[in-house]
């Protein structure tokens, strides 16, 4: 047996967690953290410990697959890579001619290190068309952007060893990227003296051992935000010296929040008066203050309007870019990467072509290039509005379990002209697709390299392809090849593709692989209070213009004003609530919302993995004993929970740390395990896809300038019977 170092593949291809795999005979048997790894520093979770089970899966595809009967019958024929690729090709090429380039979308996985090479694609063959999930990361880094002048994100920049108080705000550290080293920070924090905050619906494992948990109602953390914000202003508690210095339009800001008091936000957010006072002057007065935001802001219609408030608490507060608060980090010496997103082939000309702007159109392109809204690409395959898709790609992500409303997802993946889907797993969609891509798993790789902050190191093939496929770069660059578009696919090589973009560093791919743990680069000394550097930051736009046209915090926003939106923060309801929508409340009295993560799998994916089902068989709903009993519902009792848009079948599991009007239940279900003897579940009514509950009315189920879309609506649950 003997050792071979490369990142975790379970997660998907992305600079992770830093592994060491034990081969015998050819064969992954075994898997062990990776200690020199700055990243997880030998820590791992239970989806790494099922790499075993997770390659070898009966599910893998072997062999790419062409459609021979009907769409959603699932019928397929094997056929070559290089058939595969030339079906593709000849497809879109005829599409381009008929309908134009645009004509294509490239749905978006979640953030994986070949997401620019579809952005390229798309780029080179004229389509701006990249699907975002609207689920998660762009919406929190657009509202930060452009109040505070740095896309932060999430858990990244809370300067945890220094911070007094750590408010973790819809977040979940336990669950999402738990081995990385932030809950072990927050957890050193708390020894230290520093008070942890937990603002959620339920009582998760950080929320259990935070000093104070506040068990806000799902969707109205913007609420909560503004009520803080106009108490830390009415009390005269902010920092003065700050906002006259570097923020813009605080007067204005001032006399808008005055309508947002504690008594306000009370009854929308369930918290009382009392608790918002004490937690907005705690996080104002604590000396230092740091906040981590998490999916809450980035799954609601109120999205950009919640971001924004938070960022604005954080400046007035003095919180921003001082030691133990929310910092922008200085970076290492690390030299840069040539880029593979093609931002020199992203023009007007391009961008006007976006069939729905995920990002509002003044705005485009942004972080990740220019980009339309997952969903809404699916829906102009139905509509036509402004114009229809023809062809779609989905490579590494699920529509049918991905995004809202999966009955008419599935609708457009029946009329869609070719639908080609791209994984290394049996998916959800791939009854649906005209030809099925397998791709080789990041254990059957030699390529890419990861970077993750100061840390770059090259994947290591650990065993060979167990099928004939290439890797997911390879197919794009082979793609590439077969479009006539060579010359800016590196002619289809993945070696010349890799050591053009380590050009800077004065080393090729195969020269780092003399380095079997990687290169950790020095950090530079941290430098705070940064303003003049991070209020100049240009933006993503074309134009280059910075995200802070005055050069400070921009409470009022003047961009946005001047595009007809709100330059300030403003609360917007629900769809469905208990407060925007009491009459609705009366007939479905609970409020729904879910979860992304979990101790056992990842997004859609891994309810296949014997190890990993076993830690949880059935998808669940949580909910309050009293709520249940007051329903003659019994742990463990399978439960029907219907909305205003769906119904899906649960099983209940007793949660005493979870609000009595709230249930929670988790994203993602519908595989089978076969090992086990669980069958699938439906996608549509009836099964236990989440997607089936949530609004997708163009009217209210969309914010304006992020394309944020809802997880939470009113539901009523009852026993199931028969079951």
């Amino acid at each position: 047996m003997h050792k071979i170092p490369t990142f975790c593949s379970m997660c998907g291809p992305m600079a992770g967690c830093g592994v060491n795999c034990y081969i015998h005979n050819g064969r992954l048997v075994d898997i062990a953290g990776m200690p020199e790894a700055p990243t997880n520093q030998g820590r791992l979770c239970p989806k790494a410990f099922a790499s075993t089970q997770w390659l070898y899966s009966p599910q893998r595809l072997k062999t790419p697959l062409k459609r021979t009967g009907k769409r959603g019958e699932g019928k397929f024929a094997p056929i070559s890579w290089d058939e595969a690729l030339t079906l593709i090709a000849g497809e879109l090429g005829e599409q381009k001619e008929k309908y134009g380039p645009e004509s294509l979308a490239i749905l978006s996985p979640a953030r994986r290190s070949y997401n620019d090479y579809l952005q390229r694609f798309l780029a080179v063959h004229g389509s701006p068309n990249y699907g975002h999930s609207g689920l998660c990361a762009i919406q929190q880094a657009f509202g930060f952007a452009y109040i505070v002048g740095f896309p932060m994100l999430g858990m990244r920049g809370a300067d945890l060893d220094q911070s007094e108080l750590i408010l973790i705000w819809g977040a979940n550290p336990v669950f999402s990227g738990g081995p990385q080293g932030r809950l072990q920070k927050i957890f050193k924090a708390r020894e230290r003296g520093a008070r942890v905050v937990s603002i959620k619906p339920e009582l998760q494992p950080d929320a259990a051992r935070a000093d104070v948990w506040i068990p806000i109602r799902p969707g109205t953390d913007g609420a909560l935000a503004l009520a803080m914000l106009q108490v830390v202003i009415e009390d005269n508690i902010y920092d003065h010296d700050f906002v006259s210095r570097w923020c813009y339009g605080f007067d204005q800001l001032a006399d808008h929040v005055r309508q947002y008091t504690p008594q306000w936000a009370e009854e929308i957010t369930g918290i009382s008066a009392q608790k918002i006072r004490d937690l907005a002057r705690m996080y104002a007065t604590s000396g230092s203050a740091c906040i981590i935001t998490g999916n809450a802001f980035d799954q609601t219609v109120n999205s950009s309007n919640a971001v924004r408030a938070v960022a604005a608490l954080i400046a007035i507060s003095g919180n921003l870019d001082r030691p133990g608060g929310n910092v922008v980090p200085v970076g290492s010496d690390m030299p840069k990467l040539n880029p593979v997103t093609p931002w020199e082939l992203f023009t007007p000309e391009l961008i006007n072509k976006l069939v729905a702007p995920e990002v509002a159109m003044p705005f485009q392109p942004f972080i990740e290039g220019p980009s339309s809204a997952y969903y809404s690409c699916l829906e102009s395959v139905l509509t036509q509005d402004p114009y229809p898709i023809h062809s779609i790609i989905a490579p590494g992500t699920q529509p049918t379990v991905s995004t809202r409303n999966p009955g008419r997802v599935i609708e457009a993946l029946r009329r869609v002209d070719f639908l080609a889907v791209i994984d290394v797993m049996e998916t959800a969609a791939m009854p649906w697709a005209d030809v099925v891509v397998p791709v080789a798993s990041m254990y059957e790789c030699d390529h890419p390299f990861e970077v993750a902050g100061n840390w770059i190191m090259a994947r290591n093939k650990v065993v060979e392809p167990l099928g004939e496929y290439g890797s997911d770069y390879q197919f794009w660059l082979d793609l590439g090849v077969k479009m006539g578009y060579g010359e800016y696919f590196w002619e289809g090589s993945i070696e010349r593709c890799m050591d053009y973009q380590l050009e800077n560093f004065g080393f090729s791919m195969e020269e780092l692989r003399a380095y079997p743990t990687g290169i950790v680069y020095e950090p530079k000394p941290m430098v705070y209070e940064k303003y003049e550097q991070i209020f100049s930051t240009p933006s993503t736009r074309l134009s280059k213009a910075p995200y802070l046209p005055q050069g400070k915090v921009a409470l009022y926003n003047t961009t946005f004003a001047a595009h007809g939106f709100a330059p300030m923060p403003e609360w917007r309801e629900p769809p469905e609530g208990q407060t925007g929508t009491p009459d609705l409340a009366e007939k479905y009295p609970l409020i729904f919302t879910d979860t992304h993560t979990s101790d056992a799998y990842c997004h859609g994916w891994l309810r296949n993995i014997p190890y990993l089902r076993e830690m949880q068989p059935y998808p669940w709903l949580h909910l309050h004993p009293d709520t249940a009993k007051a329903r003659g519902i019994e742990d463990g009792d399978w439960v029907i929970v219907e909305s205003p848009h769906g119904r899906i079948s649960l099983q209940a599991q007793y949660t005493p740390g979870i609000r009595p009007d709230t249930v929670m239940s988790l994203h993602g279900w519908w595989q089978g395990c076969e090992e086990l003897g669980l069958e699938g579940f439906s996608l549509v009514e009836g099964g236990a896809n989440v997607n089936l509950m949530y609004s997708t009315d163009p009217a209210d189920a969309f914010d304006p300038l992020v394309t944020a879309m809802p997880k939470q609506t009113l539901v009523q649950i009852r026993k199931a019977e028969g079951r």
